[in-house]
């Protein structure tokens, strides 16, 4: 990371959105997983 005080907040929410992606990619595949599970039974 660089010391240029302008690119803080666009920082920020680029490592916001990163997380974001994340955090629906998991949510995603979890789901997936439980209604797998719950049509194999």
């Amino acid at each position: 990371m660089k010391g240029g005080g302008n690119m803080t907040t666009y920082e920020a929410l680029s490592l916001i959105a990163q997380f974001s992606l994340v955090f629906i990619g998991m949510l995603t595949l979890t789901v997936t997983i439980v209604v797998y599970i719950n049509k194999k039974k």
